[in-house]
């Protein structure tokens, strides 16, 4: 895997498949990182970002996700959440955002509007 950054919140890794890897917190902090790494592999295909060891998101991080949402579909594609922790999850349903991103493999206990892909 390669390093796109780290600081004090986040380590951004992009895997051999070109899956944007975020371990840590995604906040203020740890947003530019993970913008960083998701511009860097978008194009036609769907950008992958998997979030399993995302232990805290807040509002900047949401907003990082939105917006490369909101790219991908200008470019008639979407962005894919892959295993996002439950703290992830919880952010998307009380904000209503779920449905602006393809989530695979969420937790259970997350509720539902969940594609389970």
């Amino acid at each position: 895997m390669e390093e796109i950054g780290k600081n004090e919140s986040i380590r951004v890794l992009l895997d051999p498949d070109g899956v944007v890897v975020a371990e840590g917190d995604i906040d203020l902090a740890g947003g530019p990182l993970l913008d960083t790494a998701i511009v860097r592999v978008e194009g036609p295909n769907p950008v992958v970002i998997d979030l399993a060891a995302v232990e805290f998101i807040d509002s900047s991080g949401l907003r990082s996700l939105l917006a490369a949402s909101r790219r991908a579909e200008s470019r008639n594609t979407h962005v894919v959440l892959r295993k996002p922790s439950t703290g992830v999850m919880r952010l998307l349903s009380i904000t209503g955002t779920t449905e602006q991103f393809t989530v695979q493999d969420a937790p259970t206990e997350a509720g539902g509007g969940v594609d389970p892909r």
